[in-house]
């Protein structure tokens, strides 16, 4: 250990100076490395930030979210109660498939269908809307006709503003669907078979005439051949008389539609709902409620 004299005089002992010396000459590194050290350090991910800005404003997003979700079912529940109240009236119908009609698994999509479809038709519902005085769409649009569960019952439903006119609706669908139901079920080969019955025994009647004639006469040639007509004449007639009572006996086992409920309001409107228009409102602004909760998150995020 050596020793140095400041100018004063007073001893110094060297090894002190060379290490202040050594820290002195340290000293700046420390500022140096700090600010290196922060550039190296990466930004936070975005989807921290956005994590970090749900949690410090979730009592915001929670308080926003609801009253959102009130707001619509309020105003649904509001909008049910103004609305004007619709009714409905109904009627069902059965239509029996004969042993004839009947085609398995098929016989749905044939008779019933068919019937479905006539139901809809113009030929029924244009009369309707003649009576209540309004366009055939219009009262397209408040008629339904459905087959019930898969059975042979179709079902008419019609909505109007008051139940007395939804009532009368209902009535007057079905009357005229049985109405034309019917003519359609008559056969117009009965009447040919008719009409050629009707002929046949004129001819006989005809014919017998001649044959009582010829045998006035004794020897006449044309006897033979008389008697020939009126015996083909009389199979023709047990022909066609057959044909006409198997035509009858297909008619009474023909499908007509039978009223199995009359026309009958429903008690209580079938729109609104208010609870259902209330579940719809809330489930709407719970929609809205996300949409507007994943837009604040990103504007929070981004900040």
């Amino acid at each position: 250990m050596t020793e140095t004299q400041h100018s004063n005089g007073e001893p110094v002992n060297a090894q002190r100076l060379d290490a202040a010396a050594v820290t002195t000459r340290a000293a700046p590194i420390g500022p140096l490395l700090g600010p290196q050290e922060d550039l190296l350090t990466p930004p936070p991910a975005p989807e921290n930030r956005a994590w970090s800005a749900l949690l410090a404003n979730k009592r915001r997003l929670l308080g926003v979210s609801l009253l959102i979700v009130l707001i619509g079912a309020g105003t649904a529940f509001i909008g049910a109660l103004v609305w004007p109240p619709v009714y409905a009236a109904r009627a069902q119908i059965l239509f029996e498939i004969s042993e004839e009609k009947s085609t398995g698994f098929l016989r749905e999509d044939r008779s019933l269908t068919t019937q479905l479809v006539l139901l809809r038709s113009r030929q029924v519902l244009g009369p309707v809307a003649a009576q209540e005085q309004l366009p055939v769409e219009d009262l397209e649009k408040t008629v339904t006709m459905s087959l019930l569960d898969s059975s042979e019952v179709l079902q008419v439903e019609s909505r109007a503003g008051t139940p007395d006119v939804a009532l009368r609706r209902a009535r007057e669908i079905v009357d005229r669907y049985r109405a034309i139901a019917r003519t359609n079920s008559e056969s117009g080969l009965d009447g040919y078979v008719r009409g050629q019955l009707a002929d046949v025994r004129t001819n006989l009647v005809e014919a017998s005439a001649r044959v009582s004639r010829e045998r006035a006469e004794p020897g006449s040639p044309s006897l033979a051949s008389a008697e020939a007509l009126v015996q083909s004449l009389q199979q023709r007639e047990q022909q066609l008389q057959s044909q006409l009572d198997q035509l009858s006996m297909t008619e009474l086992a023909r499908s007509e539609p039978k009223v199995v409920v009359p026309a009958y309001s429903v008690t209580d409107p079938v729109s609104p709902r208010p609870m259902f228009a209330t579940a719809a409102g809330a489930l709407t602004g719970l929609l809205v409620a996300a949409i507007t909760a994943v837009l604040l998150v990103r504007r929070w995020s981004n900040r």
